[in-house]
Formats: C-alpha cells, sequence, structure tokens
C-alpha cells in the first residue's frame, strides 16, 4: 500500500471512530408550557393559545418538522394539537411556539371551568416532537406537568358558570 493509501485509510478510520458516538451525544430537548391565553370563550367552548418552550440543551442545531401535544387539565382532557409547521432551534437556544387549541365544554369537566377562573392553570402535556437532527431524524417522546400562567387576551368574555 502506499503512503498516499496509508493516510487516506487512516484518515477514514479516525472519521469513523470519531463518529460513532455522535448519536450518543444528543440530548433530548425539554419542553415546557410557559403560559395559556385565553383567545375567546363562549357558551359551548372556547380557544386556548398554549405558549410553549422548546429548550435545544445539544451543541449542534435542531430543526423541528413537527410537535403533537395532548393537554389535560385537573385530570380532563381538553384537546390535541398537531402543529406541522417547520421551527429550528438554535444549540443552546429556547424557540417559543403557540400552538392554538379549540374545546368543547362538553368534553371538559366542570373543574377545567373553575381552573379556567383562577391565575394560573394546573395542566398535563403529553406528546412528541419530530426532530431533524444532524443523524438524521428522531422521535422524541415528552411528558410535563406544572402550573402555567393563564392570561385573557382583550375582549374575552367571561367563562360561563354553568348555572
Amino acid at each position: 500500500m502506499t503512503v498516499r493509501g496509508t493516510c487516506a485509510l487512516a484518515g477514514i478510520t479516525v472519521l469513523l471512530g470519531g463518529c460513532s458516538g455522535i448519536g450518543d451525544n444528543f440530548k433530548d430537548p425539554e419542553i415546557a408550557l410557559d403560559r395559556v391565553i385565553v383567545r375567546g370563550v363562549g357558551v359551548s367552548g372556547g380557544t386556548l393559545d398554549l405558549v410553549v418552550d422548546v429548550h435545544n440543551p445539544n451543541n449542534f442545531d435542531l430543526r423541528g418538522t413537527r410537535l403533537d401535544v395532548g393537554l389535560e387539565v385537573e385530570g380532563s382532557h381538553v384537546g390535541d394539537i398537531a402543529f406541522e409547521d417547520d421551527f429550528s432551534v438554535d444549540r443552546g437556544d429556547t424557540t417559543t411556539l403557540t400552538l392554538p387549541v379549540t374545546f368543547r365544554w362538553a368534553g371538559v369537566g366542570g373543574a377545567v371551568r373553575a381552573a379556567l377562573g383562577y391565575g394560573d392553570l394546573p395542566y398535563k402535556m403529553k406528546g412528541e416532537v419530530t426532530l431533524q437532527t444532524p443523524w438524521g431524524r428522531k422521535e422524541v417522546p415528552f411528558t410535563r406537568e406544572g402550573r402555567a400562567p393563564l392570561t385573557r387576551s382583550g375582549g374575552v368574555i367571561p367563562i360561563p358558570t354553568g348555572r
């Protein structure tokens, strides 16, 4: 083997060896509900905007291609969201997405109605984010729960009390 061939083989070996652990360095993005905005509420239901933060703890950029989210409040399923717009999250940074969800009073319990009257909303979010990484497509499931601040946009009618 020539010197050139030996150097090429050594270079390829180092390159492949160095890349073998790259996928192991991937850290799941952190998805959190920053706040909930009540856009409109009526007799039959309403519309909420979920303001969701997607944090990238990696040292490389991520490109999101889909975000599926199911929202529960006080143990009642409020709705599902399929966000299909591309989004990017720079390395070590956070991207904020606004996800609209429509709900019907008939599908949620009285506890949800009461929770919408508080200053914050007890929630559970469960879903999956689909990402394009430097090594291909990756689907990352997530579950988050906690309390998120609740704000109302201008002109929102009062939340029906059911009386």
